[in-house]
């Protein structure tokens, strides 16, 4: 019975939180009209949340979760989530589009929408620290999941943004500096949603418009 239910799940979707934050990726699942089943029963998932799941076509579909539905393995049955969820409204797009869109619906305390700014010469100032801080925290945790060389050569820009945002004193040539060079990095693992994450952020933050 286990073997016949595991084996049912024959796609592979990514969570994303309410916040635009990849929580894992290549989940395996069942997807169908309404509910999306997966035995990775330790999911941080919750109401808004989103899962992505990619088309042979390179776009990605858009689910929302509404109500996640943990379902305790009983009898040889493992654990499960048996999530009821709706397709978003938006059409099947690139994974970096879905993830903008998604960020860009995020409301509420340390929101991404409110890193953004219209001028990039105002991006580092006594409000904006704070924020570019709090976006190299996102980043940190998800370093490990980029590619190589991508994984590599991202600590460098990191570690200077992390030290300047620290200075008593920042200075936004530098701040600006590392986040187009994370920005130039990453761009090299097109298709991996954590660099697709990360590239929303930063140009959101740069003012830069969506490609």
């Amino acid at each position: 019975m286990r073997g016949r239910r595991l084996g049912s799940c024959s796609d592979k979707v990514t969570l994303v939180k309410a916040n635009g934050t990849v929580a894992r990726q290549n989940i395996l699942a069942q997807v169908s009209a309404g509910q999306i089943i997966t035995f990775d029963a330790d999911l941080p998932l919750e109401p808004g949340d989103h899962f992505l799941r990619s088309l042979p076509s390179g776009l990605v579909e858009d689910y929302v979760v509404d109500d996640p539905n943990f379902m305790t393995g009983i009898h040889g049955i493992p654990s499960s989530f048996q999530s009821k969820v709706h397709r978003s409204r938006n059409a099947a797009a690139p994974p970096q589009q879905v993830i903008q869109q998604i960020t860009n619906h995020f409301h509420g305390d340390n929101s991404r929408v409110t890193f953004g700014t219209d001028n990039s010469i105002n991006v580092v100032n006594q409000l904006q620290t704070a924020a570019v801080a709090n976006l190299v925290e996102q980043i940190k945790p998800h370093v490990d999941s980029l590619p190589e060389p991508q994984r590599t050569e991202i600590a460098a820009p990191l570690r200077l943004l992390e030290d300047e945002i620290k200075s008593p004193s920042p200075k936004p040539s530098r701040v600006q500096g590392a986040l187009r060079s994370i920005l130039t990095i990453i761009e090299g693992a097109a298709g991996n949603l954590i660099a697709a994450g990360i590239q929303a952020m930063i140009t959101k933050m740069l003012g830069i418009p969506p490609s």
